[in-house]
């Protein structure tokens, strides 16, 4: 996080159409902010803390943390539910499934089983204070690409992307039908709009073998972080990516 926030420029508006969990926007607290993700669950919930934090925290509190409820409520249909109740279901289900994983199998149902760790659960303060960051925000659900066409000059848009990976495909992390390699192209040819446009830039993304090459037109860095979602944590260790801007690094 301190690696990304001393290379955000001055902007007006922010936009991310990776959201995800968001981090660097609740970190930055923008007054103004497009947030987008693939994840209609996702966003669904962020919508619902927008608008009514504490009955979302209340549908939370309300529920059991026992295994039977669990696999109860993944297997229930959330598009019968009230939007509270809605994104309820998503915060337990991702506090206490496996890892925190996201994944789901071919009919994008849920399907990570329960977890013996978790963390701790969201307090209503916590969704108050998502609430007033949010307050600002446009959530959209939906390819990133289109996102993209949102932007104008003096916005600043930060792409995190998935990373490929051979698993995925196969498993669903993140969903079926997520970013890709082959969706390269097109983030390509998004960001030379978005340098047309006068919007300024950062990308994250894995540094595998000639991918830095596809981003030669603008600046790119390498940068080591930690992996933080794995199974295991042996699994976790510090991994080469890269930071592509179309911007100089702010300094101070």
């Amino acid at each position: 996080m301190p690696t990304l926030q001393s290379r955000i420029p001055p902007f007006r508006r922010y936009i991310e159409p990776f959201a995800g969990s968001a981090c660097l926007f609740f970190r930055l607290r923008p007054t103004l902010a497009i947030l987008s993700d693939l994840n209609s669950e996702l966003i669904a919930t962020y919508r619902a803390i927008k608008r009514r934090p504490l009955p979302v925290f209340e549908c939370f509190n309300e529920m059991p943390t026992h295994a039977e409820f669990y696999y109860s409520l993944r297997n229930a249909d959330p598009a019968g539910m009230s939007h509270e109740a809605r994104a309820a279901r998503f915060l337990y289900l991702n506090r206490y499934c496996f890892n925190g994983v996201y994944r789901t199998n071919r009919q994008g149902r849920f399907n990570v089983p329960r977890g013996v760790k978790t963390g701790r659960p969201p307090s209503a303060a916590d969704l108050m204070a998502c609430s007033c960051c949010l307050a600002g925000a446009t959530l959209l659900s939906g390819d990133f690409y289109r996102v993209i066409l949102r932007a104008k000059a003096a916005d600043f848009v930060y792409l995190d992307p998935p990373y490929p990976s051979s698993s995925r495909p196969t498993h669903g992390e993140y969903g079926y039908g997520t970013f890709a390699a082959s969706d390269l192209p097109r983030l390509l040819d998004g960001l030379r709009i978005l340098d047309s446009v006068g919007a300024k830039f950062l990308l994250s993304y894995i540094d595998f073998p000639d991918v830095a090459r596809l981003f030669r037109r603008w600046r790119v860095e390498r940068v080591l972080t930690l992996k933080h979602v794995s199974g295991f944590a042996r699994h976790r260790s510090a991994i080469s990516e890269l930071l592509v801007s179309n911007y100089r690094r702010p300094r101070g």
